[in-house]
């Protein structure tokens, strides 16, 4: 699953849940310049076409936010099609005014169009067009309509129907729509076209940077034959760029341009720039690639460098081996490393130690020398299973020197191999040893609490005791704090002291209000289960009440003038930033409006006031994770600590810790035997309430669900038909695919939540192996984990 989202932890989701439950006008943007008009300033000699593009035309006024005020709309914004056609086609059986009647067959024809049935949504969509012309549905199905034929790869097409949208709804959200006329006009073929639309787009500022945009352009004129204003294009763009990626892939495209316009020697250096300067790049590889077809000499170093950041293994060793063969490099230490590292990737263990083993004796100068000796410690015990080996040689570089600034590091991880290894005692000593050697260190508590926990894992609970209380002396955090005492009473507890250990589990519950440690020794002294759920729970809320209390502090709070109206967006709904994020929001382009929000956002971060009125919008419109955290920035400003947001009105929290799709996961709570903010906690951890989310590793949705577990899951329950990954980013797929992974994981231990949790997170196989280490013990097993992000989470 993906690393957590929130900065606040599990347990404070899960507890606040229930602590709730119970009981300035900026100017518009000005008209973007004809296309013609900025293809001349580039390029005065290329004459292009003008009649794909949209006319001139008025300013259009601000859109109104599509708001989930509807069974209909608010099922198709839960990814259930179906149930929101049924309740579109309900609306309209009702005979409603036409504004009514338009809104509801866009929606309908959304949901064909999600579902990929492209026929219906296309007759559905132009339904709304001609019945319906004149309302802000029309350039809304135009829009739709413009997506669904590109997906049929009906290009010119789709470019007319954009074009449609912008001649409806102009000077909104030109910049993003010109691109997408571009895009649809190049693939269609008409490159000069599309080059217009570009031009248009970039004059526009769009959103996020005109980077790619630039790269798009260049590329074109290159297309179209005009290589001396792409050479020219690929140069500014790499002067201006802070990306070294950015700047390969510049080189890179500038040498093939030279080699086009038959320029040999500038194409050489435009590769060779690339080689020289890029190496992590991909495109400093094809750059090597034409620099070695043409049979241009390139330094062997950097050869296998570049060669071992694009995967090819086999011939970044053979480049190494010419280098060091050549007696002649003043860069052996770097050589031996990256052979070292390729030799790893080919499977060539005992190799690999023999190039880092000849980079640490022969080599002590070398920038990469602490590097390689890290590892090989770490092949040694990942991949040989040689754990005694790789901790030695980290505690043996660490003795001999004591003052390298990776010694208390070197000191740490061999601690760790060796209880990887099972040998406990050595472990528990090696880290009360870097506590003693090395107080300073960021690392000495953590050192120490870990020796602590070694030895209360060997039953050596006066020590492990006398451990914890050292502990007490290094913690420079209130979470810090509460974790030792935390331990400091379970350590009591076992030796036959209970009233110490409460003693100091309730040092433990105040030192850290709303961290982990804190809410666990709360369970401790109340003799209370982890995630035990409260005995009742109230999710009615009278907003009115609880929103005009909100308003009233913010008055006093921040000496707001009485009369100020909070209500609505205010001067906000001004601010070309909300124009346009409230438009891609209305299209359904979740991503491109929360980039614009958060823009806003940010940009207001010392205002109380923009803040709540932006929560209470993101709320409206279902921007929740913006909503958490415009709620938040309110208590912030305030100077409120976690702990303190608690004497906030609750209004602020409910935000926070909202019961957000409350029919899907209450459906899915009772289907899977979970306890609905047990739910809640886990998809606010996950992904802040935020759908259409995706992280790092792959994970998406609310719930955070790779592909591959995704597919799984399907197979299992059947369902939804017609499946693929875009699915996970259905709030109704991901809401029931996550509850009914957490319950076949909770299955699997026992109903150990601890383990299933682990389990989600960081896969199921090592939660078992950490449970087995654990005892039974759910605190123990905690701090087991051997991933701080599965502590963490």
């Amino acid at each position: 699953m993906a690393k957590p989202v929130s900065a606040y932890g599990f347990a404070l989701a899960l507890t606040t849940l229930a602590i709730l439950l119970s009981a300035c006008r900026l100017p518009r943007e000005d008209p973007a310049p004809t296309a013609g008009a900025q293809i001349e300033q580039l390029n005065p000699t290329l004459t292009l076409p003008t009649a794909t593009l949209p006319p001139p035309a008025t300013a259009t006024p601000p859109p109104e936010a599509e708001t989930l005020n509807s069974e209909g709309k608010r099922a198709l914004f839960n990814g259930d099609w179906q149930t929101s056609r049924e309740e579109f086609r309900s609306e309209l059986a009702a005979n409603p005014p036409p504004d009514a009647q338009a809104e509801s067959l866009l929606g309908i024809g959304r949901t064909f169009a999600s579902e990929g049935d492209q026929p219906n949504a296309l007759q559905t969509l132009r339904a709304v067009t001609v019945e319906h012309a004149g309302t802000p549905e029309e350039a809304e199905a135009y829009f739709a309509l413009g997506q669904v034929l590109d997906s049929l790869q009906r290009y010119a097409e789709a470019a007319e129907a954009y074009q449609q949208y912008l001649t409806l709804r102009p000077r909104i959200i030109d910049a993003y729509v010109y691109e997408k006329i571009g895009d649809s006009l190049q693939n269609s073929g008409d490159l000069e076209g599309a080059l217009a639309a570009y031009q248009n787009s970039l004059a526009g500022q769009p959103t996020g940077g005109a980077e790619s945009l630039e790269i798009k352009i260049a590329q074109l004129y290159a297309s179209i034959g005009d290589l001396q204003t792409a050479i020219l294009q690929y140069q500014a763009i790499a002067a201006k760029t802070n990306s070294d990626f950015v700047k390969a892939q510049m080189d890179y495209l500038t040498g093939i341009g030279y080699r086009l316009s038959e320029q040999p020697d500038e194409s050489i250096a435009a590769f060779q720039h690339a080689v020289d300067n890029y190496p992590q790049a991909y495109s400093a590889y094809l750059s090597l690639v034409e620099l070695v077809e043409l049979g241009i000499p390139v330094s062997e170093l950097d050869r296998g460098i570049i060669d071992y950041y694009a995967g090819q293994y086999g011939v970044a060793v053979a480049a190494f081996d010419r280098y060091l063969a050549s007696g002649q490099g003043a860069s052996e230490g770097t050589a031996l490393y990256y052979k070292g590292l390729s030799l790893r990737e080919l499977g060539e263990f005992e190799s690999a130690l023999e190039a880092w083993d000849a980079l640490i004796f022969d080599h002590p100068t070398s920038p990469e020398w602490s590097d390689a000796l890290d590892a090989k410690a770490f092949t040694l015990w990942a991949w040989l299973e040689r754990h005694s080996d790789a901790a030695q040689l980290l505690f043996d570089f660490a003795a001999e020197y004591s003052d390298h600034p990776r010694a208390p590091e070197f000191i740490f991880d061999a601690a760790r191999i060796f209880e990887r290894n099972g040998d406990l005692q050595k472990a528990s000593s090696l880290w009360d040893e870097l506590a003693v050697s090395y107080p300073d260190s960021d690392l000495a508590y953590r050192g120490l609490f870990l020796a602590g926990i070694t030895r209360y894992r060997l039953g050596q609970h006066s020590d492990a005791r006398v451990t914890f209380e050292r502990t007490l002396g290094l913690a420079k955090t209130p979470d810090e704090s509460a974790a030792s005492n935390l331990w400091l009473g379970k350590s009591e507890e076992i030796l036959g002291e209970p009233v110490a250990a409460r003693a100091a589990w309730e040092r433990a519950s105040i030192a850290d209000p709303t961290g982990y440690y804190s809410e666990r020794a709360r369970d401790l002294l109340l003799e209370r289960h982890p995630f035990q759920p409260p005995s009742g729970y109230d999710t009615g809320i009278d907003w009115e009440v609880e929103r005009d209390l909100a308003e009233e502090w913010l008055r006093q709070t921040y000496n707001l003038p009485p009369e100020t109206d909070l209500t609505g967006p205010g001067p906000l709904a001004s601010d070309p930033r909300f124009i346009r994020g409230t438009e891609f929001w209305n299209l359904g382009l979740y991503e491109e409006a929360r980039a614009e929000f958060e823009d806003l956002r940010k940009a207001f971060s010392f205002d109380p006031e923009s803040q709540y009125r932006l929560a209470n919008y993101f709320v409206e419109i279902g921007l929740y994770r913006s909503a958490v955290y415009s709620s938040r920035t309110v208590l912030d400003l305030a100077g409120m600590t976690d702990a303190t947001t608690l004497t906030a009105p609750r209004y602020f929290n409910y935000i926070r810790f909202g019961t957000y799709y409350s029919d899907l996961v209450t459906s899915a709570a009772n289907t899977y035997s979970f306890h609905p903010l047990f739910l809640y906690s886990v998809m606010r951890q996950e992904s802040l309430y935020e759908g259409f989310i995706s992280s790092s590793a792959g994970a998406r949705g609310l719930m955070q669900i790779i592909p591959s577990t995704g597919q799984y899951i399907r197979d299992l329950i059947g369902w939804p038909e017609s499946y693929s990954s875009e699915d996970l980013y259905r709030p109704k797929v991901s809401i029931l695919f996550g509850a009914d992974h957490l319950d076949e994981l909770r299955s699997r231990f026992d109903g150990d939540l601890y383990a299933a949790l682990a389990g989600y997170n960081a896969g199921p196989g090592n939660a078992a192996i950490w449970r087995d280490f654990a005892g039974g013990d759910q605190d123990l097993f905690l701090e087991i984990i051997r991933f701080s992000e599965t502590q963490n989470y």
